[in-house]
C-alpha cells in the first residue's frame, strides 16, 4: 500500500487536474452548471464530468429523453456531453502518477487497497476545490452538487455518503440524492 507522502501527492495532482478541467469547461461554455462530479471506473484513471442546464435542456430534445425519465437523466453523467472532458489535455499528470502507483502493486492490492485510497483521494480533492469556492460559495454554492461516482455504481451507499460529505444541504442536494439512490 502507498505511504501517507505518496497519497498527498497523489491528492494534489487529482485537484490540479480536476481544477484546470472544471475551470476549462466554465469558461469555454459559459453555461449554467449545477453538477460536477470526479468518476472512477474499472480503467482505473479518474476524469470528470459535468452537467449544465443548457446541455441538459438540449440532450433532452437531441434524445428525446422521456418525461418519465428526465429527472434521471438530470443526474447521469455517463450521458453529459462533457463526460470526461479535458481528459487528455489536464489528467497526464495524473495519469502518469497513477500507472506508477499500480506498477508497484500486485493486482489484488491494486483492486482490493489502491482503489479505495484512489475514491478517497478523488473525494479528498473535491473537498480541497469546494473549499477554494470553485463550486461557488453560499447561496451560489447551493445550487450546485458536487461528488465522487464509481463506475459502474458500487451499490452500497458509498456514493450516497460522499455526496452528504461533500455538499452543503440544499434542495438541488435532496433531489439528487432521492433520484440517485
Amino acid at each position: 500500500m502507498c505511504i501517507e507522502n505518496d497519497n498527498e501527492e497523489l491528492i494534489e495532482a487529482l485537484a490540479k487536474a480536476a481544477k484546470a478541467a472544471f475551470l476549462s469547461l466554465k469558461e469555454t461554455t459559459k453555461e449554467h452548471f449545477y453538477f460536477y462530479t470526479f468518476i472512477f471506473d474499472e480503467g482505473l484513471h479518474p476524469y470528470i464530468s459535468a452537467w449544465s442546464y443548457e446541455a441538459l435542456e438540449k440532450s433532452i430534445m437531441e434524445q428525446q429523453i422521456s418525461d418519465e425519465d428526465k429527472s434521471w437523466w438530470k443526474w447521469d453523467s455517463a450521458d453529459s456531453p462533457y463526460a470526461v472532458y479535458g481528459y487528455d489535455e489536464f489528467f497526464c499528470e495524473v495519469s502518469a502518477l497513477l500507472d506508477k502507483r499500480a506498477g508497484e502493486l500486485s493486482e489484488d492490492a491494486l483492486y482490493e487497497v489502491e482503489w479505495g485510497v484512489r475514491i478517497d483521494c478523488m473525494e479528498e480533492a473535491m473537498k480541497r476545490l469546494d473549499g477554494s469556492g470553485l463550486f461557488g460559495t453560499g447561496e451560489e454554492r447551493e445550487r450546485v452538487v458536487i461528488n465522487v461516482e464509481q463506475a459502474p455504481p458500487d451499490g452500497d451507499g458509498a456514493e450516497y455518503n460522499r455526496a452528504l460529505r461533500l455538499n452543503p444541504a440544499s434542495a438541488l442536494l435532496s433531489e439528487y440524492l432521492e433520484t440517485c439512490e
